[in-house]
């Protein structure tokens, strides 16, 4: 029977010989568990049933202890034999990732995918293609970079990027618009500039300080579009911005879909400008060599949105 252990006298010499369990050991019993048989997994496994039935009293006989009990017709894990199989799961799926690797490397797919991508690019979306990839391609690891004002050149070459959503971008790169993100000029209800009362004039703004955003990988240092005679505030994300308007020390052009719950609960005011007081920042999602795409990388790049038209946000 597989729960059946050795012999006392038995026991007493396993006892004496170091424990040599193998991943296929531990293999079969999670099928036994996830199937609830012996017989459905050897139907799944293509193996005899005594062939399942003696890897399960090996594991028992080399640990001395029950882990499997017959409750009716299904098998379950007894108390030690459910904390045994959570401490082997993490082994059992990495050497599974290392398999579907090592095949992915023999037919000439991804290891390893390296991605540069604009703060301005909306986290949910980004994480969650990187999470539905992780999902298909477990076995493909995902560099990122996120940064603003990325050039895709200087992204490629020194971050050694498959992909990039940017901005910025060079003609002679393969690019393709994914998002439009709106920019709002906005201030704290209480910024001097909504006490006058009407439409601003250029003499307003200068007066006041502005934030923009400035990327620390370009040289020269790119930044958000401004008067060169205003007065600024630079910071180097998105969330500094924010939180800089925030404060009623300045104001700024933000991304729309980042302060609706500031905007709907009034705490921002739009500017009132004659021109001007929003702007698109259209975000192009850029491959490094379309020749050389595989599956893999192409997945990725479908998830952030290579074949759907361009969304406003």
């Amino acid at each position: 029977m597989p729960g059946r252990l050795l012999p006392a006298k038995n026991r007493r010499r396993a006892k004496g010989r170091g424990m040599n369990t193998t991943l296929d050991q531990w293999e079969v019993l999670e099928a036994v568990i996830q199937l609830g048989s012996f017989a459905a997994a050897a139907e799944k496994m293509n193996r005899s049933q005594s062939t399942i039935s003696y890897a399960i009293s090996r594991l028992q006989e080399q640990f001395q202890i029950p882990l499997l009990e017959i409750k009716g017709r299904r098998a379950q894990l007894t108390e030690s034999g459910k904390a045994l199989l959570a401490d082997a799961g993490p082994l059992l799926k990495g050497f599974r990732a290392l398999e579907q690797r090592a095949t992915s490397v023999g037919s000439g797919g991804e290891t390893e995918i390296r991605v540069s991508v604009d703060s301005l690019f909306p986290g949910q979306r980004l994480f969650g293609a990187l999470a539905e990839l992780r999902q298909s391609s477990p076995h493909v690891l995902v560099q990122l970079r996120q940064g603003v004002f990325l050039t895709p050149v200087q992204e490629f070459a020194c971050f050694d990027a498959d992909l990039c959503i940017t901005g910025l971008h060079s003609r002679e790169c393969f690019a393709k618009p994914v998002l439009d993100v709106r920019m709002l000029a906005v201030a704290r209800a209480d910024h001097p500039l909504h006490a006058l009362g009407r439409q601003l004039s250029r003499a307003d703004m200068v007066q006041s300080l502005a934030v923009v955003i400035e990327g620390s990988s370009t040289r020269p240092r790119k930044n958000q579009p401004h008067d060169t005679s205003q007065r600024l505030l630079t910071v180097d994300n998105v969330d500094g911005a924010i939180e800089a308007v925030h404060s009623g020390l300045c104001f700024g052009w933000l991304p729309v879909y980042r302060i609706a719950s500031l905007l709907e609960s009034e705490e921002f005011v739009p500017l009132r400008l004659p021109l001007g007081g929003e702007r698109l920042v259209r975000l192009f999602l850029i491959y490094k060599e379309v020749d050389e795409q595989t599956p893999e990388k192409n997945h990725l790049a479908t998830l952030l949105g290579a074949d759907r038209e361009v969304e406003t946000l």
